[in-house]
């Protein structure tokens, strides 16, 4: 799946030497309005993996990936920062997608065994797409604990 973490980055990467120090500079000393800057001491000699970090502990995910659009508005890499926004939206629609399914597998109910019964696993999994393969179980009642583990 694809994080806005790894699309910044991605993105950052784009920017030669000038073009990085100049947008690391907008996230110093208040320049862009309206978002808390970043100590300039932290952003110095900060590499590009070190900004997205930072951003995101910053600002959240959402915001970081807003704020880097609008820094790259400002030093005129309007073709990178509109395909950012483009990438950023599909990151989105992934995550939802798969909040979506998590969700879905977290209020099924599982039923438990029957005592003395043999223990039961089934395994479900979600795809990059966000669908759930998984076999249909009805009209069986289960109580107990249940564990689910998602990756």
């Amino acid at each position: 799946m694809t994080t806005v973490s790894s699309v910044l980055l991605a993105h950052l990467d784009e920017l030669l030497a000038d073009e990085f120090h100049r947008f690391k500079w907008y996230l110093t000393e208040g320049k862009l309005q309206g978002i808390n800057p970043i100590a300039k001491s932290k952003l110095e000699n900060a590499k590009q993996t070190e900004v997205v970090s930072l951003m995101v502990k910053q600002y959240g995910s959402s915001d970081a990936g807003k704020i880097a659009v609008r820094i790259l508005r400002e030093i005129q890499q309007m073709n990178l920062a509109d395909q950012l926004k483009k990438k950023l939206a599909e990151a989105q629609d992934q995550a939802e997608e798969v909040s979506s399914c998590v969700s879905t597998v977290a209020q099924a109910k599982v039923p438990a065994q029957a005592p003395g019964a043999k223990g039961v696993t089934q395994s479900i999994s979600a795809g990059t797409s966000g669908s759930v393969k998984a076999p249909v179980i009805s009209g069986s009642t289960f109580s107990g604990p249940v564990n689910m583990t998602f990756n």
